[in-house]
This record gives C-alpha cells, structure tokens and sequence, in this order.
C-alpha cells in the first residue's frame, strides 16, 4: 500500500477557495496609543444580522479583524450554477479596489503597502469577508464597513468591465488550483452524493464562467445576500466597544429585513438516500502505456441528533474514529509489487469516512482487499488502548495549551464554529474536555464496530473505458468487502531503528584524518584518509544539517546520460539504501525523528546530498549519508514501481504541467542545453532507462569522495564527531565508472528582444503562460548589483495589482521573481502573467507602459521606505552558515554582514532605483516567452 496522508483534490471545487490577498495574512499594522477596551459585545439587530465584539487589551499592536460571514456557499448552488458562490465572492473586492484608486488617499496607499490583506473564502455553506484595520474611526475602517453594509444590503453592483475581468482571472484561479485534472475525481463524488452542484468538464469551463452575466449573479446574490442571513466579527484592539457597537447599527441596522431563500441542508438529504453503487468511465486522457482507476469506498455517519451538546460529541466521536482508522491503516506493511495510493478524506465534504482508491488497473481487487483484510482486523481486535490514549492526550493537550489571549486563537475558534454552524454562545472547549475525561474504550471500540459493520453504504468505481472493474455487478464488487484476515505482520511490532547492523559497522576502518586549519568562516577543515574534505561549523542548540558536494554534474556528462542523471536521485529515493527499502527507510527514520526526503540532487554542474536531524542523531546522520553514497539498492520491483510513479507524477503533478514547462523552454532559449527536462521528456526518459544505466551514471557522480567537500553545522562536539566523520565517511567506496570530464561550452546570451512561442502538451485551447523576462549580466561577487536587482523587483512589485484592478486584465496570480544566477553570472527578472489566449498583446504593452512610467516618475520615498523596512536581507547575507560555507566553497565568496547590507540599502534613494529601472529594463535585455495549448507552431 502506498502512503496514506490526507485527502487532498487536485481540484478547483473541493478547495477553500482563498480568492484575493494582497499581501501575507502575518503582517500586522499598528493601533494607536488610545488605551485598549477588554469586553465582548454581542447581538441581533432588527433585521436579524447578528454581530460580535470582541477586544481584549493583550491584543494592542495588532490590526483588528472586522470579519462578515454569509451563509451561502457551493452546497447552495443548483445545476448551472457551480461555481457562482466563489463567483460572487470575487465582485466586492474588484469594486473595492475600483473605489480605492478613485479616492486615492489613505486607502490607495493601503493598496500600495499591502499592510491589510484583504481576504475572502468560500466553504460548504459559508461566504466570508475579511478586513483588517487599525482604529475604530480611521479611514479604512470607515471604508470597509461602507463596503460591507453594500454587500449584505443588496446594493452592490459591478461594472461590466468588472464582470468581464473577473471571468479572466477566475478562469486563471481555476487553472491555478489544478481544477481541469479534478474534473474526473469531482463527476464520481459528485454522482455518489449530489451535494454540489454538477462539475463542468474542462474544456467547456471558461465558457461556464463567461455565462456568469449580472443576471445570473444577482439572481444567486439576491437569493442569499441578507441581513438575516450574516455575521459581522469584529476582533481585535478595539479603544471603542460603544462606538463599535454605535457604527454597526449605523450601518447595518437600517437595512431592510429582507425575505431570503429558505436554506437547504443536502448533507442531511444524503445521509438518508439509498445507497450508491456508481460505475463511470473517465475522460480520455493521454495514451500512455498505463492507465489507472478509482474507487471511493464511504462509511457514513449516522443523522446527528438536534441538540447541539449532543452534537458536537456526535461530531467529536467520528473526527476521533476517522483519526483511530487513518493511524491504524497507515500501519499496513507496503510492498514494491502493490502499487496504489490511499487517501483518507477528513476534510468532511460528506458526512462520512471516505476510503480513495488510486490503482493501476487491473489491481483493484488485490488493493481493496488489503485495506479491507485491515479494517477487519481492527474491527475484531478493537482499537489498542494505547493508540486511543495517545489521541485522547492529544487533544487534552490542545485543549489545555489554548492561548485565550492570543487573537489568532479566538479568531479560528470563532472562524471554526461558525463554518460549522454552531453555537458562539457557550465554551466548546470545556465540554470537549468533559467529554474526553468520561470516555472509555470500550465506548469507542462499540462505536468503531457498529461504524465500520455497516459500510461502506456508498461505493464509486471511475475507470478507463474497458477495465473489467466496469463490468463487475454490485454483488460481485461487494464480495470483495468479505471477512479477509489478515496474514500480514501485527501492525504493533517492534520496529528496527538501526541504520546500519553491527556487524557492518566492525566491518568499517577506522582511519585517521588530517586538520587542515580553519577557514575565513570560523570552519574547521579535515581531510579524510580517503580524500573526502570535511568543514566542521558548530552551532550550540541547532539542528544538524549536512551538505555535500561534488563540482561534477549532469552536463559533464553526454546528451543521454545528461537527461538520465537528472532521474538517478529519484531513483535512489525510490529504491531504498542499505538493507531498508524505501518504507522501511520512511518509516524508520520517522521513528528516529529525522526528515526523509530526496537526499540525493544532481543539477548542471554538481552532484551532492543534503541530509538534516536533530542533534541527537548525530551518528544516525552519517550513517544514512553512508547509505546513500554508498549502497543504493537495486531491486526489479521496486525499479518498476519507480517508473509507475513517474507515470503518475506526469499525468498529476503537484504544479502546473505548462508553468514547469514554459520555464523549461524559456531557460534552455537563454542557458542553452542546461535548463532541466519538461514533463514529457522526463516521462519518456524514465520509461526508456534501465536500472544499469542508472547505476552506472550514479557511481560516476557520487563514487568519488576524494572530490567531495562536505560542511556539517549543528549543535556537535568536535570531538565526538571526528570518529564518527572517519568511519562512515572516511570509508565511502570509490567507483572505477569516471565521469568524461569536457571543456564546458561558453553560453553567450542572446540580444533582446526576443520573443518564442512554444506549444506545450496539456494546455487547454484558452489558456496562455506569458513570461516577461530581463536578464543581464551580474558579476558573482558584486552582492550590491544582486540587492539592487531584488529591490528592483519589489518596486515594480507594487503597482502589478493594477494590471488586474485598474487595466482589468483578468489576471488572478502574478509573479514577480527576481534571482541571480552565481553560474552564469546574469541577473534575471521575470514577471508571470497566466491568462487567456488573446490577452498577451495588451499585458506586454501594459508592461511596457508600467516599466516606462518607473522611467519617468521616481517610486515615492514613503513608499520606498516601506520596502526597504520588508526587504529580505538574509538572501543577500546568507540564509545560514551552511548557505555562507557552500558559496565561499563553490565560489570563493565572502558574504558581507548584516549591517553591511542594511548601511547600503538605507543610502539607496527613489532617483538610484530610477536610474537602475532606466539602465538595466531594456529592450535589449528582454525576452518574451509564451506556453500556449493548441496547434501552435514555434
């Protein structure tokens, strides 16, 4: 079985859908020194809204949250209108901003510094608003109670170039978000519940979103958007309780008490409809060698009862059963030959406990069984005491470890209890801890038996068209659901957590080393007997962190062995080192506290590991580095899970297919053959490897110690890690395999302006990656060119939001990135802009327009003052002594220091930036690269 974390859909419906944020939510204004009120004010106003005030003088300093909930949400939706919800939360902030840069003032200049961001979200049955400000009075405040009265009184109304913008940038949001490869994942949940509104393939969904017209929004608006139906929070340092209180009634209590539509409860409808037994056949997708299915296996809940103590246990029971289910099945001995993905969906879409099937077909009796043989066996045997008292203390613990004081913790437990419909009036936490304190084992364990004994009630099969699971009767599925047993291994068996046996270890010389002194950095330098260098950088009460490398790489080598080599850290990661595969590794190193990650990484011009713990495994680091270098195991099974995996990788991969490729192509236009592998070639070149090529490229890179350099930082003694250093890496093995070591070709950099267009598999006909880039050289070692690039970037960075807000573009994410490149020594600023085919002309001529404008007119110093006060001085000065130690290796680079940094950059006045944005953003450092779907010739 594979590894079983929580559900998470790649797609668009299924998230809390985060629509507009201006800046990150952990920036924080200041209030005024007007003294801090404590009190909670709550009440209903006349027309049945109802409100809360809640301030507490621990809070100053922070901004207050004025926070609306609307009871809407996708389960309110009907059957041409998915989506509308999320639609409709979109409008507020596009007329807010509209109204912000008409009045200009404070409010424009909160847009510019991004000190309130701005949010919105939509749930289930909840549409929510949030707001930051100050002081009760200010400005700010004043503007967004306006806004807020506007939105739950019916009044607001978008302009048609709103409109046409935000089908733009909901589109893109849709994209973003992965929404075209959930669509399948969506039409199974969406037949075995009908909670939602039905999905909308892919392709016709840009023309779904362009048929939300102002008729079609009002209608859902005007159905939803009353008094009676929100919440208004206002949490914070507030100075005034009475004049909050006074300002809410002002302008929420003069709205009508409109009649709103009477709300519908489909959770409920669901938990009383017959059960499901739903067999579809998914879209066509690439004609790639494998192809997978899905099964979704539901437990559901029983109907909660009315009384809201009664309840929440209800609810508590089950969140506790999901939790006891998921730690118990993540327990089932995992194997190279059964290759398939389990998700546990706690997330609480359905009322129900929801088992996700991925798996090749024809495997899908063999992985049912397996969870199933499990789920019986816990049936039998009852939960154990101890997993129930480990979950049990978990909670009493987080119970007890409330911050009451805290704003963030009031602020999500209001935000909880209101998703869920509940009480505001009474504290939760107590009767959760009451509850607790009373429960037995035996009542959890009659729970969990009368649970699982009556599902799964719902049963959702979506497969490839011919897949013998489609053919299956109900009867003949559910006789997979049988009384298997287990004959696996108790899942309570003590676990190994040695690295390397004993006897392997006797085996291992120990030899001296050499002290070479200490570098410019405070180092200590070692030689092994095996030529592996060693800078020791101790650093009382930190992590151990271990970087090793190697200047060879993946371009040393010729064109194949270039793209395979890439593959070989995947591969090693995959197979496992040592004696452990890779689950026994994964789970022995979690037992040990340490992370399990690709240790292994081969770029252009490097080969090299990076291995971290906490300091009490100091020796465990070393010897899983040993591993790694040294022992890869080499296993069919688990070779060809590999090349499953990457199947699946490529046909859902955690970003965007055309936003990896597009920076593939564009890199390999301006870096020549060194710019990494688009998803297709990485695909095919996995599919075309052998485990000996693989081998063989790996002892090339990795079996030579005597050429690399390893730096250790951490909470270590010197003494105590010198004998561990000369026994596990003094004794790393040396490969006859050499790297055919070639003279590097120069890569001259081409002269803007360059513009390429490139076809990229998987974009759909309406969707379009734009890159503007400017890349010119930077010498490696003139840190004040890198800082000034940074802060280049940040200039533009604030005036990008009007390309969606003031040009209506239709734009949802833009990225600005600016980074040197310490190899090619060029600087490269790049701004992002995903939209729709056909907008590309007027982005670039935006762009064009907006650059021009920093040309002309100077960023003000008010506003320039604000970035130096966030600029990241650490990318400059070095992230640790790790990052400090590789580059003076790498590079024979000194890093200057803090105060270096910040003396410079507060000399650095708006006419420099000016004069830097002149020079440096030219026609003949830009470069224009587009990613669109279609037939698109380069």
């Amino acid at each position: 079985m594979q590894d079983i974390k929580r559900l998470k859909l790649l797609n668009f419906f299924s998230l809390i859908c985060i629509c507009f944020l201006m800046c990150s939510p952990f920036t924080y204004g200041q209030t005024q020194a007007d003294t801090i009120e404590t009190g909670v004010r709550r009440g209903t106003l006349d027309n049945g809204m109802r409100y809360i005030i809640h301030s507490k003088t621990a809070w100053e300093g922070q901004n207050v949250s004025m926070n609306l909930y609307v009871n809407t949400g996708h389960e309110l939706e009907v059957e041409g209108q998915t989506d509308i919800s999320h639609f409709m939360e979109h409008l507020p902030f596009a007329i807010f901003l509209d109204e912000a840069t008409a009045a200009g003032g404070a409010l424009l200049d909160a847009v510019h510094s991004g000190k309130y961001p701005w949010q919105g979200h939509t749930h289930a049955r909840h549409t929510c608003y949030l707001f930051l400000f100050d002081t009760i009075g200010s400005e700010i405040y004043t503007a967004e109670l306006d806004l807020l009265s506007r939105i739950i009184g019916g009044s607001l109304k978008p302009t048609p170039e709103n409109l046409v913008a935000e089908h733009g940038s909901f589109y893109q949001e849709y994209i973003h978000r992965n929404g075209p490869l959930g669509y399948d994942e969506e039409r199974l949940f969406w037949n075995l519940a009908k909670v939602y509104a039905p999905p909308v393939r892919p392709e016709y969904y840009y023309e779904h979103v362009k048929g939300f017209t102002w008729n079609e929004v009002s209608s859902f608006y005007k159905d939803w958007y009353h008094p009676k139906r929100a919440t208004l929070m206002m949490v914070g340092p507030i100075t005034d309780l009475d004049q909050a209180e006074q300002d809410i009634e002002a302008y929420f209590g003069k709205l009508k008490a409109t009649p709103a539509k009477k709300l519908v409860y489909p959770q409920i409808a669901y938990l009383k409809s017959p059960n499901q037994f739903i067999q579809l056949e998914q879209l066509e997708t690439d004609e790639l060698e494998l192809s997978e299915t899905k099964i979704d296996l539901n437990w559901r809940n029983q109907i909660p009862p009315k009384a809201e103590p009664r309840a929440l246990q209800h609810k508590w029971m089950y969140e506790m059963l999901y939790a006891l289910i998921g730690d118990y099945l993540r327990q089932i001995p995992t194997t190279y030959r059964l290759h398939y993905k389990l998700g546990i969906d706690k997330e609480m879409r359905l009322p129900a406990l929801r088992l996700n099937f991925t798996v090749f077909t024809g495997k899908e009796q063999e992985a049912v069984k397996q969870v199933i043989a499990a789920l019986n066996q816990l049936k039998k045997q009852g939960v154990d005491e101890a997993a129930y008292q480990k979950y049990r203390q978990r909670e009493l613990r987080a119970i007890d470890r409330r911050d009451t004081n805290a704003l963030r913790s009031v602020l999500s437990t209001y935000d909880q209890q209101m998703l869920a419909e509940e009480s505001l009036e009474f504290d939760q936490f107590a009767l959760k801890k009451h509850w607790l304190t009373e429960l037995t084992p035996a009542q959890v364990n009659t729970a969990l038996n009368d649970f699982l004994k009556a599902g799964p009630q719902d049963i959702g099969i979506m497969a490839p068209k011919g897949a013998s699971v489609l053919n299956l009767s109900e009867t003949q599925f559910r006789s997979w659901l049988q009384e298997y047993e287990r004959d696996s291994k108790q899942v309570d068996e003590v676990r190994e957590t040695k690295l390397i046996a004993d006897s392997l270890i006797a085996q291992l010389t120990q030899k001296d080393s050499k002290d070479l002194g200490s570098d410019a950095l405070g180092g200590s330098v070692l030689q092994l007997a095996n030529g592996t260098r060693v800078v020791l950088y101790p650093q009382e009460g930190a992590p151990l962190k271990l970087h090793g490398f190697r200047n060879v790489g993946a371009s040393n080598l010729n064109k194949e062995d270039f793209i395979k080599a890439q593959l070989v850290p995947e591969w090693v990661h995959i197979s496992g080192a040592g004696a452990y595969t890779h689950f026994e590794l994964q789970q022995m190193l979690t037992d040990l506290g340490m992370i399990y990650g690709r240790a292994l990484y081969v770029n252009q011009g490097e080969s090299g590991i990076k291995l971290q713990a906490p300091p009490q495994r100091l020796e465990a680091l070393l010897q899983l580095a040993h591993l790694f270098l040294s022992a890869p195991r080499e296993d069919p099974e688990a070779f060809t899970y590999w090349q499953e995996d990457e199947y699946l990788f490529y046909k859902r991969p955690p970003y965007g297919r055309e936003e990896n490729d597009l920076q593939v192509l564009s890199k390999k236009e301006l870096e020549g053959p060194n710019a990494g592998l688009t998803a297709l070639a990485r695909y095919e070149a996995v599919q075309q490897s052998t485990m000996s090529e693989l081998k063989h490229i790996y002892q090339s890179l990795f079996q030579h110690p005597q050429e690399f350099l390893f730096l250790l930082s951490g909470d270590f003694k010197e003494a105590e890690v010198l004998p561990l250093l000369e026994i596990y890496l003094g004794n790393l093995p040396v490969s006859e395999n050499q790297v055919k070591r070639e003279e590097k070709k120069v890569n001259t950099l081409p002269i803007g302006l360059l513009e390429k267009v490139y076809t990229i598999p998987g974009i759909l006909p309406s969707d379009l990656n734009l890159k503007i880039q400017y890349t010119y050289p930077i010498v490696r070692d003139d840190w004040k060119a890198q800082l000034n690039l940074q802060l280049m970037r940040d200039v533009i960075n604030t005036r990008l939001w009007e390309l969606r807000h003031v040009k209506k573009r239709g734009l949802y994410l833009i990225q600005a990135v600016a980074y040197t490149d310490l190899d090619l020594q060029r600087g490269n600023f790049a701004i992002m802009l995903p939209t729709v085919a056909g907008m590309e002309n007027y982005l670039i001529k935006d762009m064009q327009e907006l650059v021009s404008r920093f040309k002309e007119h100077p960023i003000s110093v008010k506003e320039l003052d604000a970035i130096k006060s966030r600029f990241y001085k650490m990318g400059i000065t070095g992230k640790s002594i790790l990052d400090k130690g590789y580059r003076y290796y790498k590079w024979d680079l000194q890093l200057p220091n803090v105060e270096t940094v910040k003396a410079y950059l507060e000399g650095i006045s708006p006419r420099d930036i000016q004069a830097l944005i002149q020079e440096k953003l030219v026609p003949e450092h830009q470069y224009i690269f587009m990613g669109k779907g279609g037939d698109i010739s380069n």
